[in-house]
This record gives C-alpha cells, structure tokens and sequence, in this order.
C-alpha cells in the first residue's frame, strides 16, 4: 500500500500540498499534508507499506479485557452513547457497526435490546465477538451492498473512517444499501482540530502513522456526511477512553515522551509509567473537560440523520 491520493476527495496531484508534520517510524517517512483541492489533512508516503502487518502486531493484539478497568470505561460511555440513540430511535431497532472490534459497543447494544450485527475485516476481532459475546460478524472486506440483505435502523463506525480510503463511493455505498431513511448515523474519529492535537505536534497519539491515513477536522468531516445525504443533529467532542489518553500522552510528551502510550499499557506497565500516568491522570482530565466544551476535545462524534428521499 501506498498513499499520494487525498483519501477524502480523492485528488492525485499532492505531491506540492503543503506539509504540517513529518514523522519518523519504523526507519520510514511519512508527510501529514493538507489537501490543496478540499482541505483535508491526510497522511502521504510514496513507500510501500504492509498495511495489514500494522494491525497484527503487539500495538493492535488482541486481549481478553473484559475484567480491566478499561472494559468498564468502555462500557460507561458506550452505555452513554447508546442513551443519546435512544433519544433517536426507540427499541425494537436494529444496529449495524462497521468496523465493530471486539464487538464491545455491539454487546452493550444487545444488553439495551438492539437487535445487533457487525462488519470487521480482522478475523481476531470478530472470532472474539463471537467467541465471548455469541455475535453474527461479517469479515467479508465491504465495498458495495447491502451485507446482510436489509436495511438498518442504526450504523455506528467507532474510529474506522479515519483509517479507510473512501474510494470507489465506499462510504456512500454503506450508507445507501444499509441505512434506512430516517436512519441514524454515529461516526466518531480522532479530531485534529483538538487542543491535545495542536499541543502535542507530530506527537500527537492518534496521529498513529500509517495506519491513521484521515486525520479529520470537525468542518471536513460535516461536509463528508452531508454530500452523503444525511444531517447531523448532535455533536459530542469527549471521550473517557480515547480522549483522555490522548491527552496524558500530550503531556507526557511535554517531557520527551516520544512513545505509543496505547501500546505501552499493554506491554511495559513499569512501574514508572504507571506512576506518571496517575500523577497526569487529574490534569489530563481537567484539560479535556475543558477543551471539549471548546468543541476541541480529542475526538469527533457526530450524530446524523439520513434525509428521505422522498424529501430530498
């Protein structure tokens, strides 16, 4: 895999867009441009890469977190996050989640009364939906049409747009053959209009070069889910999990801190890490409260409501 293309609008002349980061890793280069022709800031590197390496190795691995206190973070804001559903729309409905992990956000759903299935390209993730939460997981790779021969109610997409190429109509495709009319959108990604984002520079965490090839603006990704044909309605820019850890990684790089730090919780919990993350831990907090009432917390969820047809 390689990337000069702008994921977004799909313009192939980059090679002078103009640069915000560059970043060092794994002995390789890679450009944080910003789209002359839609203003999308995207990551650009002309090397080939083995994508699929990425998500297999120990950053990504798979691990039974159901009795970690990351577990119970997760659940209280999906919990949270399906509540603002509810508001929408009203149980019996159904769910689909592209991009479903795990299957953690699908479980949650099941345990509210969604009538829930899921998409996930990682045979790992899906064989552990399946395994620990008894879930129906297509790992069919999606380009086009309807997965499961029906529209649903809900489509959820937790931090995957930010890692996909939209081309070939990709995401117009997955709204219009599986979203009802009138049906309702979740996206949330990574927000590069963050402060933790203009603070932290090219060590921002959920940079995550290559495998974060959109690095989303709140204005950009708007405009994204209306030429799709959908409205957003509500906006949230907080997150428990991945906001806050944004953020402590921000300030640790203050310091020099120039690791992963997702991936340094699951393997080098020393005891110094862990000291600084709770000494961090209150301001981190504080910080992100604050900038997500600037509506520059370190994620993006919008909540959109596909436009009937018949009323566009």
């Amino acid at each position: 895999m390689i990337n000069i293309t702008c994921p977004l609008c799909l313009n192939d002349k980059t090679q002078l867009s103009p640069v915000r980061f560059e970043i060092q890793a794994a002995d390789e280069r890679y450009l944080i441009k910003t789209c002359q022709k839609c203003g999308h800031n995207f990551t650009w590197f002309k090397h080939e890469v083995d994508i699929e390496s990425y998500y297999d190795d120990k950053d990504y691995a798979v691990q039974d977190t159901r009795k970690s206190i990351f577990y119970k973070i997760q659940q209280f804001e999906y919990n949270a996050v399906l509540k603002k559903i509810l508001s929408f729309k009203k149980i019996p409905a159904t769910l689909l989640d592209f991009g479903s992990g795990k299957g953690l956000f699908l479980q949650f759903a099941k345990e509210q009364g969604f009538d829930v299935k899921g998409i996930e390209s990682s045979e790992p993730r899906a064989d552990y939906a399946r395994k620990y939460f008894g879930l129906h997981i297509n790992t069919d790779y999606y380009k086009s049409g309807s997965v499961f021969n029906k529209k649903f109610d809900v489509l959820a997409m937790f931090h995957v747009l930010e890692h996909i190429h939209l081309s070939d109509n990709l995401l117009e495709n997955l709204i219009q053959d599986n979203l009802k009319d009138d049906g309702l959108l979740i996206i949330e990604v990574p927000n590069f209009n963050s402060w933790q984002s203009k603070w932290a520079g090219n060590k921002w965490l959920h940079l995550d070069v290559p495998r974060h090839i959109s690095h989303f603006t709140p204005s950009v990704l708007n405009n994204l889910i209306e030429e799709n044909g959908l409205e957003v309605k509500s906006s949230a820019y907080f997150s428990l999990h991945l906001g806050i850890i944004g953020m402590i990684q921000t300030i640790f790089s203050w310091f020099g801190y120039n690791g992963f730090l997702i991936a340094d919780l699951k393997r080098k919990k020393t005891l110094s890490l862990m000291l600084a993350l709770l000494f961090v831990l209150p301001f981190a907090i504080l910080l992100e409260s604050v900038s997500a009432v600037f509506k520059s917390g370190g994620i993006i969820r919008y909540y959109a409501v596909k436009k009937n047809h018949l009323n566009k």
